[in-house]
């Protein structure tokens, strides 16, 4: 177990330098990515995500429990083309329902502000599944619907991903986020696979979180290279 995990994160530092491509379902939630952890009463965040050139995405999210069962948060996505020349804005609303054993159940429901980039509905099932004391799996299954996500001629967009984590301590985790997505009836034409290493550490109530995305097995998508910075805080 211990000689497989050192692999795996080897090949994904050697991977880094490669390009990333990451379809917008992965982006359609209140949260800065995949995660099972509850939310504090009230907590918020600020990111920044580039492609070392002109086009950044800027998301801001609020999010708290209500008691141990629910939670919800909205996120605000503000995107911006050529030197701030053009802006694009989103806005994400969700919930989730906890189910125990580090299971949930999530809604979001995603409104594009302009350019046309539509509306989307999506469901989430997640789960973490702790292995040993130091390493935990997190498993997830999306499906999303309409067309701000499936495009004009798609019917339903599936996701799936695993995020194996280390923990070192309660104040480090490192994470390979493995995600995979496709439209039914377009699967040949827009199915992605994403390899997304990430180095989170936590300061008191608050945790700053770093992270790359290397896209695979579809090389019209391969054209960029990201790397994202979060910082969330319970307040």
């Amino acid at each position: 177990m211990r000689f497989s995990r050192i692999i795996l994160f080897a090949l994904a530092s050697l991977c880094v330098q490669n390009v990333f491509a990451l379809d917008r379902i992965w982006n359609m939630r209140y949260t800065f990515g995949p995660e099972a952890r509850p939310s504090p009463k009230f907590a918020a965040g600020v990111g920044m995500r580039s492609d070392f050139g002109d086009n950044v995405l800027f998301p801001i999210n609020i999010m708290g429990a209500l008691n141990k069962e629910w939670e919800l948060g909205a996120k605000v996505d503000m995107y911006t083309y050529n030197k701030m020349d053009n802006m694009e804005a989103s806005i994400d609303i969700g919930g989730r329902y906890r189910m125990g054993a580090g299971r949930f159940l999530e809604l979001d429901g995603y409104f594009g502000l302009n350019r046309n980039n539509g509306s989307a509905v999506v469901l989430t099932y997640g789960k973490d599944v702790y292995i040993a004391s130091n390493f935990s799996n997190f498993y997830e299954a999306r499906a999303g619907f309409m067309e701000g996500v499936t495009g004009e001629d798609g019917y339903v967009k599936f996701s799936l991903g695993t995020s194996p984590t280390l923990h070192f301590g309660r104040s480090v985790l490192c994470i390979i986020e493995i995600t995979s997505s496709g439209s039914a009836g377009h699967l040949k034409d827009d199915f992605m696979v994403d390899i997304i290493p990430k180095l989170e550490a936590a300061f008191g109530g608050t945790r700053v979180r770093v992270e790359f995305d290397i896209g695979i097995m579809q090389e019209d998508n391969n054209d960029q290279k990201s790397i994202a910075l979060y910082v969330i805080t319970a307040l």
